[in-house]
This record gives structure tokens, C-alpha cells and sequence, in this order.
């Protein structure tokens, strides 16, 4: 009997040629381009791909690191000389915040960039994401159901993001200091997919091996635009002897496009607690932690913390090293949204997650180190860099670089 699955073949590769016209990519988001990848191949998406896209989308804005809004110089105003004098000892942070708030009138201007290869999921290298089996596809006609095929499908996705900051603090008081940070963020997608068909089934769905010829398609999209603004407030507590604090307060404006993986597309409220001291006259330790709250899904706040130092090595080079955490409350994606049916070696039909993907609940660990430089009276430059320490989730698997300049007023 002849296999009506084999003239699918020769309609796939069709498809692929098709694929290859140019199409009005600037009309598509990268959302949109990430869940229709499939389709260069001749694969029809569905939910699955599309609720991959969403995801992948959520959690690249949330993985792009945030500079912090404490300046390397504070003062307060001592009326007696009519003059501000400095109240910080070291020249602070660079990814945590300090408990020391500005000084009344006082304006600080932080200009930064930062490049983010978001190139590892869990571990995986996302240029070599493979489904653990094939993935069934209906074939039909007409509406009618001709049979299945399981194919493999393997995915190499890069997702690049070069992130310019704007940031603008001012002290309202001697304790109480409004940053406002802007992100102009410019991303890149490069999706290929390859696909080959290995079994093939009538509408009884009686699996036997068929191979077609290997299929492979690439597509992929940019954009530039501004992220999510974030209003940050500072509130300095009284000293409780050797021990400073503040509390804080973060609202994400949802001021970035999700489906430009640039904004998770939500208001979030963040309150914080910061705590720091001074030993030696020359180091200053930190802790921040706080709740990031997500208003239209609180199912998907997050805890966040971070514990680090800072160094004067000189009057004029500070050096600060942290180690920055969050942690999912919840699983970002439920597994029946992000899984395929999926053909085992036993012959068995499973659900399984698409490209081996699994977006339970994770926990992030980031090192932070870097340096402040005084090139001139408050003006400063600052390198960096943030390495991730656990391999959860969408990661860069090697140090993002970052670096800018600073001055207060």
C-alpha cells in the first residue's frame, strides 16, 4: 500500500522555498518572528510555539541587568559653613544600592551601556536547542485527517540586546532621593530551524520509520526602542548606630514593547529594604532586599536580594563586588502551555516540553564586580562586568560588560 504521507515531502520543500522570499519582516515583532520559525521549514506553529515566544519574551526583559540609582558622591548641607559636605566614604555600588541618599538639591547624571548575549537556557546552549523526540504533526486535506509524522527539530536562536541608560537622580531632601531611568535598548533575533521527518503514520496512528530529506530554514528581525522606565525612591532611615538604612521603593513602568522582548508588559511595584556600614574608613558593606511585585499577575512576583562591599583601593578608585539574587515565587510558564506531543523510542505519545524547555520556577545568582575611577572633581567612569553564577533560566554564559560615566551636581 502506498504511504500517503510521502508526497509531504515534496510539498515541504515547496514551503522552504517559498520561505525563502523576502517578507515585509519589519511588520512582524520578534515574538511573532520567534513562534512562526517553525513555519520556514514547513512546520506549523500552534500554542505551544506561540506560549514559547511569550515566555522567552517575559524573560529576556527581566534578565537584563539594572544600574543602580546610588551615586558614588552624597552630601548634606551643613548651615553653620553653608557649604555641602560629602557623607559617603567610599565611592559605593555599582549594581546595589547604598543607604546614603544625595543631599537636598544635589543632581546626579549616570550614563551607561551594557551588551547582554542572552545565549544559554538552563544550561543549554541555545544555538543547539534540540526537542528530546520528535515533535507529531497532523497532515491533512481538505480537512481531513491523512495521517501523522514525527519529525526532529532542532532550533539555534540568538538574542542580543545593546542596552544605553539614562539615569537621573535628585535629592528632594537631605533623605529622600527620585531617580528616574530610561533604557534605550536595541535587540537582534536570529532564529534557524532544522527538521527532518523520521516516522510517519496513517489516521490510525501506527508509527513506521520514513525519512524525508533534512529541511532548514532562518529567519530573524531587530528593533530599537525604549525599555521599561523604572521611578525609583529612596527614603534614608535613622542611623542605628554603626548600621545605615533606607528604604526603597521601584515602580517599572510598562513603558517597553513584550513582544519586542524589550518590557515584561506589566506595572510592578518593588519596596526594599537597603542596609549598609563602614569599616575601616575605606569599606562599606550592603544588603538589599525587596519584593518585586507584579500587578496584573502577582503569581509572577519575585523575591529579590543582593549582598556586597565596596573598597576605596585609593581616594580616586573604588572597587565593588556583589552577589545579586531573585527568585521566582512561581513557575513562569505551566508545562502543559510549552509542551508538543512528542514521539518516544517505545512508540508511546507524550507531551513533552518543546525544545527540551522547561519554565518551572527558577532562581537567579549574579556576580557583579567593577571598578569606580575619579577622572575629575564628581565626575567618574565605571567598567563592570556580571557573571552568572547558577545556569537557570535565560542566561549569558559569559561576563556581560558594561561601563559608563557618572557626575553629580
Amino acid at each position: 500500500m502506498r504511504n500517503p504521507i510521502r508526497p509531504l515531502c515534496a510539498a515541504r520543500v515547496l514551503a522552504l522555498v517559498l520561505a525563502a522570499v523576502p517578507l515585509a519582516a519589519e511588520a512582524r515583532s520578534l515574538r511573532t518572528i520567534l513562534g512562526t520559525a517553525s513555519e520556514t521549514v514547513g512546520l506549523r506553529g500552534g500554542s505551544a510555539f506561540d506560549a514559547l515566544a511569550d515566555t522567552m519574551a517575559d524573560t529576556a526583559a527581566r534578565s537584563i541587568p539594572v544600574v543602580a540609582a546610588s551615586a558614588g558622591f552624597t552630601y548634606s548641607y551643613n548651615p553653620e559653613l553653608e557649604t555641602f559636605e560629602r557623607t559617603s566614604q567610599t565611592l559605593g555600588p555599582l549594581f546595589m544600592e547604598r543607604a546614603d541618599t544625595l543631599g537636598k538639591g544635589k543632581f546626579n547624571v549616570n550614563v551607561s551601556f551594557q551588551y547582554v548575549n542572552l545565549n544559554a537556557f538552563d544550561g543549554q546552549d541555545m544555538g543547539d536547542l534540540t526537542n528530546p523526540d520528535p515533535i507529531v504533526t497532523r497532515v491533512t486535506s481538505g480537512g481531513q485527517t491523512l495521517g501523522f509524522t514525527a519529525n526532529s527539530l532542532k532550533y539555534d536562536i540568538g538574542l542580543r540586546d545593546y542596552v544605553w541608560g539614562f539615569s537621573f537622580t535628585y535629592g528632594i531632601l537631605d533623605n529622600l532621593d527620585v531617580n528616574l531611568l530610561v533604557p534605550l535598548i536595541y535587540t537582534e533575533l536570529d532564529v534557524g530551524v532544522q527538521t527532518q521527518q523520521l516516522f510517519a503514520a496513517g489516521p490510525d496512528g501506527q508509527f513506521t520509520p520514513s525519512q524525508g530529506p533534512l529541511l532548514t530554514g532562518n529567519t530573524g528581525g531587530n528593533n530599537f526602542g525604549v525599555g521599561d522606565i523604572l521611578l525609583r525612591f529612596k527614603y534614608q532611615l535613622p542611623r542605628w548606630g554603626w548600621l545605615q538604612s533606607a528604604s526603597g521603593l521601584t515602580l517599572r513602568m510598562p513603558s517597553g514593547r513584550k513582544d519586542e522582548f524589550q518590557g515584561t508588559g506589566s506595572f510592578e511595584a518593588t519596596p526594599s529594604i537597603i542596609l549598609s556600614t563602614v569599616l575601616w574608613d575605606r569599606v562599606t558593606t550592603y544588603f538589599n532586599t525587596g519584593i518585586d511585585f507584579v500587578a496584573d499577575d502577582v503569581d509572577r512576583s519575585q523575591a529579590l536580594y543582593a549582598i556586597g562591599a565596596d573598597v576605596d583601593l585609593h581616594p580616586r578608585v573604588g572597587f565593588a563586588l556583589a552577589f545579586i539574587g531573585r527568585s521566582e515565587f512561581n513557575e513562569s510558564a505551566a508545562p502543559s502551555q510549552t509542551s508538543f506531543l512528542s514521539l518516544r523510542p517505545s512508540g508511546r505519545l507524550v507531551q513533552e516540553p518543546l525544545l527540551g524547555l522547561d519554565f518551572d520556577r527558577k532562581d537567579y545568582l549574579d556576580l557583579s564586580f567593577g571598578f569606580r575611577v575619579v577622572v575629575w572633581k564628581q565626575l567618574m567612569l565605571f567598567v563592570n562586568g556580571i557573571y552568572a553564577v547558577t545556569d537557570e533560566g535565560l542566561r549569558n554564559s559569559s561576563v556581560i560588560p558594561a561601563g559608563g560615566i557618572e557626575g553629580t551636581f
